[in-house]
């Protein structure tokens, strides 16, 4: 990559002129890696112009490869070696007039997308998002709500637009003093007249008042 410098100079040698070649400084260029950083150990980049589709797997520093418990959920800590097999996308789901539910260990895609209308969607991810793994949801909603579950230590990033609505994160691990997972989930949410929330809940913590459809079904 090279940049052209913006101003020029006179034949005196104080300067490049305009139009000349200057070789960009080392770890200035987005797309190449920080010099004297494991490129194994980088997070990846967000979903955008250089990289469409689906979100990226990331590397959790210090992970064993074994099965641990987090957040009341089983998940498997050994880097992309050892995250599960998924789809890169599903068929949108579709909904009119009724809520769209997933709980539990469902198989979800990396990348997530519904359509809802005069309804709700509630995604439980809390046995679906693993360490050291990106997945992407990607909502259209008229008069509805979206709801979203996460495991604590989840980095959340909201994007996209609300109206008459509010896009908010609750997730509590900076509060909490909860490590982070090295799990990431990108929500773009584009909503009239209904709200985008995404919340974490600790384990052994009770789900609060509108949360509780996520709670398990007695037999």
């Amino acid at each position: 990559m090279t940049y052209r410098s913006g101003w020029q100079d006179d034949d005196r040698g104080q300067g490049p002129r305009e139009g000349d070649e200057l070789a960009a400084p080392p770890g200035t260029d987005p797309m190449q890696p920080s010099p004297g950083i494991d490129p194994a150990l980088q997070p990846p980049p967000l979903p955008g112009p250089q990289t469409p589709g689906a979100g990226m797997p990331e590397v959790v520093p210090g992970a064993t490869g074994s099965w641990q418990q987090a957040g009341g959920a089983a998940y498997s800590s050994g880097g992309p070696g050892n995250l599960p097999a998924r789809r890169e996308r599903d068929q949108p789901m579709v909904s009119a007039f009724g809520d769209l539910v997933r709980t539990g260990a469902w198989d979800a895609a990396r990348k997530t997308v519904s359509y809802q209308v005069f309804g709700d969607v509630k995604l439980d991810l809390r046995q679906v998002l693993q360490p050291g793994e990106t997945l992407e949801v990607e909502l259209y909603s008229l008069f509805g709500s979206a709801k979203i579950l996460v495991p604590e230590g989840t980095d959340v990033q909201i994007q996209g637009m609300t109206l008459l609505g509010d896009a908010r994160s609750e997730v509590g691990a900076a509060a909490t003093g909860t490590p982070p997972s090295g799990g990431r989930l990108v929500v773009t949410g584009w909503s009239v007249f209904g709200d985008v929330r995404v919340r974490s809940v600790a384990a052994g913590e009770k789900l609060p008042r509108g949360w509780r459809w996520a709670q398990p079904k007695r037999s």
